[in-house]
């Protein structure tokens, strides 16, 4: 089962946490927000070939989230990272929808 199809069982329809957790903040943008969860933290790149869209929207939707405070971004080297804050994994707890744990502190 793919995190971004989290479906009820046996429905073959996303679960309720998931619709509205869309309908909140629209089907891709919620989409963004759970890889990142899932990946703590995602680069771009990951979230772009996890979800099939370009870099362009992925960009569009972090920019969204990070203003919100739904996630932090930082570049590292090359990369862009996303990190789920404490409000947009609280976001999720209040839907119902699973996150990875935090990543430990870097060194």
């Amino acid at each position: 089962m793919s995190p971004t199809n989290v479906r009820s069982a046996g429905s073959g329809r996303p679960a309720p946490g998931t619709r509205a957790l869309a309908a909140l903040l629209g089907a891709t943008r919620s989409q963004v927000l759970r890889q990142i969860a899932n990946r703590a933290p995602a680069t771009t790149n990951e979230i772009v070939a996890a979800l099939e869209v370009s870099a362009a929207t992925v960009s569009h939707h972090t920019g969204v989230l990070s203003r919100s405070g739904l996630i932090t971004t930082r570049r590292d080297g090359a990369s862009v990272r996303h990190t789920l804050t404490s409000l947009g994994r609280s976001l999720l707890d209040a839907h119902g929808l699973p996150a990875a744990p935090p990543a430990p502190p870097r060194l």
